[in-house]
């Protein structure tokens, strides 16, 4: 069975005249009459019966009418998936998010891949989650790009794009609380509340601290920050954390690190082994032109 029988059957059965039909098809009355006895003999059953000049549906006929119809439609709507896929400003991104770059990083980089584009047609679908979870949606195939901190996986591409400034959280009376700035050798014998090991951010730290010959005495890990800055006000421990609209809710002052020194670069990765749909492909593309002007934003 093929398209093109289908698309004979479907025609016929809507005029229901052989020669009407042909025409339509722009094929001859033979041609037309042959593919819908060869259509007939496959399928082991009449589909059309003629009586003098008049042409009709068999039982068998109406009953597989509408199921040629959807086979069509669902085949046509394929190709036009596959055609707009093609084009770069009309496709679908899935893209994956850490909670800490949603509010600052995340709106520039897709109304600046717009401006790029010179158009808003590609459709983002957006999913936020931990760092672990979203690696994985990324290597199977959930995921088409994600924004997070770099992963030591060699199947991943990344291109860094935003410098993303790291502060000691600390409660408000803490005896910090009042510096213009500090060093990890401040907070050295101070009790640590960490994220959990799940978050790029807590690799970066482990290296930070290494460098500074710091062992910090960790008494609390959680997997999202509001967990962390709740804890940091009770006076439980301090932290080290971005920037985040949530911390406005609690009763915590975060200090800047000495010349900046405390940052995690934040990446777009993608699966090195998937193929890139072309939409995907142009974000790619613009990440890699545009870094520079995500860095220290």
């Amino acid at each position: 069975m093929t398209l093109q029988e289908l698309r004979y059957f479907c025609v016929t059965a809507e005029v229901l005249h052989y020669t009407r039909a042909a025409n339509l098809l722009y094929i001859s009355q033979p041609s037309l009459s042959y593919a819908i006895s060869k259509l007939e003999k496959e399928l082991g059953v009449p589909l059309f019966e003629k009586n003098g000049k008049k042409v009709s549906l068999t039982k068998y006929g109406k009953e597989f009418f509408p199921y040629a119809k959807r086979a069509l439609s669902e085949v046509s709507s394929g190709i036009d998936h596959l055609q707009e896929m093609q084009q770069p400003s009309a496709g679908i991104i899935n893209l994956g998010y850490i909670y800490s770059v949603s509010f600052a990083l995340l709106p520039t980089f897709v109304n600046e891949f717009y401006a790029y584009q010179g158009s808003e047609q590609t459709a983002f679908r957006f999913r936020q989650g931990m760092t672990g979870e979203l690696i994985e949606q990324l290597l199977n195939g959930s995921l088409d790009l994600l924004i997070a901190g770099r992963p030591e996986i060699a199947s991943i591409d990344y291109v860094p794009i935003y410098r993303q400034e790291l502060f000691l959280a600390v409660p408000d009376s803490h005896r910090l609380a009042a510096r213009d700035s500090v060093t990890l050798n401040d907070i050295s014998d101070e009790n640590f509340i960490s994220i959990t090991h799940d978050a790029v951010i807590y690799h970066e730290l482990e290296s930070q601290f290494k460098k500074a010959a710091i062992t910090p005495n960790t008494v609390f890990e959680a997997d999202e920050y509001s967990s962390i800055a709740a804890s940091v006000t009770t006076g439980a421990g301090v932290a080290i954390m971005p920037k985040l609209p949530i911390l406005d809710n609690f009763n915590v002052k975060l200090i800047p690190f000495a010349d900046k020194s405390m940052t995690m670069d934040v990446c777009l990765l993608r699966c090195a082994s998937h193929e890139m749909t072309p939409a995907v492909r142009s974000a790619w593309e613009f990440a890699k032109q545009s870094a520079a002007s995500f860095i220290d934003q």
